[in-house]
C-alpha cells in the first residue's frame, strides 16, 4: 500500500486518488496537505485540506488482525480512523475497498481493484505487483 500511494504521489496522480478514495467534492493540488508514512505494521495518511469541514483527517491502516474493522475517533480537531485491514471486508465505500485490496492475495488484487479504480491506477498497481 505504502509504495503504490507514493508511486501515485510521484506521478502527480495522488489528488485525484485521494478526490476517489476519500469522496473529494473539490479538491486541487494548491488547497491540501498530505503526508504518509509507513510505521511498523502501519500505513500512516495525513490530510489536511481547506476545502472540508473535518480539515484534519489521519487514516491509520493497521496490518494485522485486531478487535474491529474501524474504529474512528475525534481528538483535538483532528480525526483519526483505524482500519484493521487484515478484518476488512469488501464494502461500497471506497477507502474501505483500499484497505480491502490490500488484504487480498496479489492474484486477486488487479480484478478487485477494477470495480473502484480507473485503469491508469491499476497499471501502476501491476507494476507495484510486480
Amino acid at each position: 500500500m505504502y509504495k503504490f500511494i507514493v508511486e501515485l504521489q510521484h506521478r502527480k496522480l495522488l489528488t485525484e486518488f485521494l478526490k476517489i478514495i476519500f469522496d473529494y467534492r473539490v479538491l486541487n493540488d494548491y488547497n491540501y496537505i498530505f503526508r504518509i508514512i509507513m510505521e511498523d505494521d502501519r500505513v500512516i495518511m495525513d490530510i489536511y485540506d481547506n476545502v472540508s469541514e473535518n480539515r484534519f483527517n489521519r487514516y491509520v491502516f493497521i496490518f494485522k488482525k485486531g478487535k474491529y474493522k474501524i474504529k474512528c475517533l475525534e481528538y483535538n480537531n483532528v480525526y483519526i480512523t483505524y482500519i484493521n485491514v487484515l478484518n476488512s471486508v469488501n464494502d461500497v465505500v471506497n477507502v474501505y475497498r483500499l484497505a480491502y485490496l490490500f488484504r487480498l492475495d496479489k492474484s486477486e488484487m488487479i480484478e478487485y481493484a477494477k470495480t473502484f479504480l480507473d485503469y491508469k491506477f491499476i497499471k501502476i498497481l501491476i507494476e507495484i505487483i510486480k
